[in-house]
């Protein structure tokens, strides 16, 4: 889904935790003790969350007071780490070589209300995960009360996709309110890569300063840190997007004349945008292989059927390169409206006629050719249909 760039820098987050930060400096690493209610004498090991595979940093085994003790830690700068007895049971640490950390929690169960003295940065990792603990069950009770009225109801296709907009409002407004305690909580204690957590939560286009400040911080503290490094090139990622629209909205400003788009059908049949003129049109911009594009489809099936009797229409506009894979799509997801492409997938003449670099894209045409809005989706899109056509 190469070009397609994520509103929250979730994928980002999760890349970056996992990075590595290396162990190219000698001398005394960490130091790392620390007592477990109900130990039998367990073996722990310490590893360094590296890459795709965790790096095995030392072990110790578990006395008969259920104190333990980590001699074999080599230096390191500001890292994850994790303490486990099993795949299963494990509690994350972030540390560097300058802390003395001690250790407190369950053996049967590191990851559960462990505490973490002599680390800052670990503080503030378990303040935030106590967070997302928090945001997880309450999507998880959402998403089991959704199944099960969907399961105890007799629903056709378009019920049921009813059913998963308001789940999905729903499931926003659950984020919504997370990403703004979280965000509190991160501008607390800026500078430490723990902050990354809550980046799967935090939505980069509504809190650009919080990202902007993180990454101050960590400049400040950690100028070399790959974590930094990353997040640098994601800030600037976004921003270069923002701009994009900027660029875009210059290039095509709301109340312009939309040009004209003249593509052919899977059937080989032309059909001119311009030929729709008279009605409400959704130009819209997507491809097979986009999963944002997919996961949106529904939502447009719902407001094409509710409007389609009014004067709307929909001109879809595929970016991809094999037929086969564009018109199974558009049979999966039952897009019953106007397809077109010239399969030329980011070299397609559309991208730089109207500047395109990511999708979903969205252009609103009123029914006099000109140009209403752009980049609407979901809820936005949906209201603005409902203002214009009632």
């Amino acid at each position: 889904m190469k070009k397609v760039f994520l509103k929250s820098l979730a994928v980002v987050a999760s890349l970056v935790v996992l990075a590595s930060c290396g162990n190219s400096n000698k001398g005394n690493g960490f130091e790392l003790k620390g007592t477990l209610a109900n130990a039998s004498g367990e073996k722990l090991v310490l590893e360094q969350m590296a890459g795709n595979s965790p790096v095995f940093i030392d072990s110790a085994i578990v006395n008969e007071k259920g104190e333990f003790e980590f001699t074999n830690v080599k230096a390191t700068a500001l890292d994850f780490f994790r303490i486990k007895t099993s795949e299963a049971n494990f509690a994350v640490i972030v540390a560097d070589s300058t802390q003395k950390l001690v250790f407190t929690g369950d053996a049967k169960n590191l990851g559960k209300n462990y505490s973490v003295e002599g680390s800052p940065d670990t503080k503030q990792f378990i303040e935030l995960n106590k967070e997302l603990l928090k945001v997880s069950a309450a999507l998880d009770s959402l998403q089991g009360v959704v199944q099960m009225q969907m399961a105890s109801q007799k629903m056709d296709s378009v019920k049921m996709e009813e059913m998963n907009v308001e789940a999905e409002a729903q499931f926003n407004v659950i984020y919504e309110k997370a990403g703004k305690v979280l965000a509190t909580k991160v501008l607390a204690f800026p500078g430490t890569i723990a902050n990354f957590s809550a980046f799967n939560v935090i939505n980069i286009e509504t809190n650009i300063d919080v990202y902007d400040k993180v990454l101050k911080a960590l400049k400040e503290k950690h100028p070399n840190s790959p974590y930094t490094n990353q997040l640098a090139m994601s800030v600037e990622q976004y921003k270069k997007q923002f701009d994009l629209q900027g660029e875009q909205d210059q290039l095509l400003p709301n109340g312009s004349p939309m040009p004209d788009i003249k593509l052919k059908t899977p059937e080989g049949k032309e059909v001119a945008l311009s030929s729709l003129k008279g009605k409400l049109v959704l130009v819209d911009f997507w491809a097979s292989w986009c999963g944002p594009c997919r996961k949106e489809n529904p939502n447009v099936v719902k407001l094409y059927n509710e409007y389609k009797k009014k004067g709307f229409e929909i001109y879809s506009v595929s970016l991809d390169e094999e037929k086969d894979k564009w018109v199974k799509a558009i049979e999966k997801d039952g897009l019953k409206w106007i397809h077109v492409s010239d399969l030329g997938g980011w070299y397609s003449s559309v991208c730089k006629q109207f500047n395109i670099s990511s999708i979903p894209y969205t252009i609103l045409v009123g029914k006099d050719g000109n140009v209403v809005a752009k980049g609407l989706r979901g809820p936005a899109l949906e209201a603005k249909v409902k203002e214009i056509l009632g």
